[in-house]
């Protein structure tokens, strides 16, 4: 058979690389659409159940049973602390949210299922304080070199104190609730709402309309009773009261944020308190116990995709999803890795390889097989290109 022409050898050389260019980009493109963006900065805000009022002896004992599924928080132990032994559980050194003052920081004073230990030193002859199991302590933040260096937390009183406590729920016995702090799954933990504390004015935008009948939006400070969430969030990892020794210590049982990153407590909204407690002591008794690692990975997170749209998903997914497009791109860099290797040992054996690439498309099938045989004998062969001596034909054979 008559050999093909040089332009024939050219034509089937660049549908060659035709291929190898396609095969390359569809890699982009399932590298590309498997890609995910970063986590969003916004932490997931739960999913309560729906509240259970207090119809028993919750307020005697603080063992606690949600309704909806029957399971059982034991509480006896810290509420034992508040009720009859006089204690308050103290978070120290909060900041404050987003209206208040950041050269204040703030003492969180709190009670267990409705119970009213006697007042903070520094609350006590406020004649307009109301009995509460939640205190909130306004202090002056030291920003002093030595503290900054220390990493200590050390406050100073401001003028009239007793002016700056203020009660975040009531001492009412019928003004409490708790729920679970995810509906779907107890072993999140549980959390007890206070309602009723003193007033306070909240930044409410209203809309409104004009007698043009344009839309207007105008900001009221609407009076409105602070109120306070303490969740106990399950952590078995951690020691309980009488692990730590504290239960027989006198004195208010305290915890500081920055210090202690089992605690946190937040203005999360005007008037509204969020104290975060984790504890052995948020953990149903009679249910199922999912890992801390477990349950994060349930989270809701925004993501990022390709195409810069923000979607809500959870970090389970999401750990999958960069899972995937690891594997994809380690599958994309070996390939290329393996290309390069390829590229250069063709260039070392060029005086072969420019005999051989344009028979791989001969006609001839013997041809072909004889040709690749030959190519990959050549790409395995890292010794000196010079020993073996290249034909001088056109044709291997």
């Amino acid at each position: 058979a008559r050999p093909p022409s040089s332009r024939a050898r050219f034509g089937a050389t660049m549908k060659s690389s035709l291929r190898v260019l396609v095969f390359f980009a569809a890699f982009f493109v399932l590298l590309q659409a498997s890609s995910q963006a970063k986590y969003g900065k916004s932490r997931p805000k739960g999913n309560p159940g729906p509240p259970n009022s207090v119809s028993g002896d919750e307020d005697r004992t603080c063992k606690l049973m949600d309704k909806g599924t029957g399971a059982i928080f034991d509480l006896s132990a810290p509420f034992k602390l508040n009720k009859y032994n006089k204690k308050m559980f103290v978070i120290e050194g909060a900041s404050g949210g987003p209206f208040d003052h950041v050269d204040r920081v703030y003492d969180y004073h709190f009670a267990l299922c409705g119970a009213t230990p006697p007042q903070p030193l520094d609350c006590m002859g406020s004649d307009n304080l109301v009995k509460s199991p939640v205190y909130q302590i306004t202090r002056r933040k030291d920003i002093s070199e030595e503290a900054k260096k220390e990493q200590t937390y050390k406050t100073e009183p401001e003028k009239d104190t007793m002016h700056n406590c203020l009660a975040l729920g009531s001492g009412d016995p019928d003004s409490w609730t708790y729920s679970l702090i995810n509906k779907n799954d107890p072993s999140y933990g549980i959390q007890i709402d206070y309602k009723d504390g003193q007033e306070c004015l909240k930044r409410t935008v209203v809309r409104t309309r004009t007698d043009t009948g344009r839309e207007k939006r105008e900001v009221k400070w609407i009076p409105t009773p602070r109120s306070t969430t303490i969740k106990m969030t399950c952590n078995p990892q951690t020691m309980n009261f009488d692990q730590t020794g504290e239960s027989k210590q006198s004195g208010d049982i305290s915890r500081i944020v920055g210090q202690t990153q089992t605690v946190h407590a937040v203005e999360d909204d005007m008037c509204h308190y969020t104290l975060t407690w984790d504890s052995p002591y948020g953990c149903p008794t009679n249910k199922k116990i999912r890992s801390v690692a477990d349950r994060a990975n349930d989270d809701t997170v925004v993501t990022q995709d390709a195409s810069g749209r923000y979607q809500r998903t959870t970090r389970r997914k999401v750990n999958q999803s960069q899972f995937m497009s690891t594997v994809v791109k380690l599958g994309f860099f070996m390939l290329l890795a393996a290309a390069a290797v390829v590229g250069i040992q063709v260039w070392r054996h060029w005086k072969w390889m420019r005999i051989i690439l344009p028979q791989m498309s001969d006609p001839n099938p013997m041809q072909q097989r004889l040709a690749r045989k030959k190519f990959l004998k050549l790409i395995q062969t890292f010794g000196n290109p010079k020993q073996g001596m290249a034909p001088s034909g056109s044709r291997l054979v």
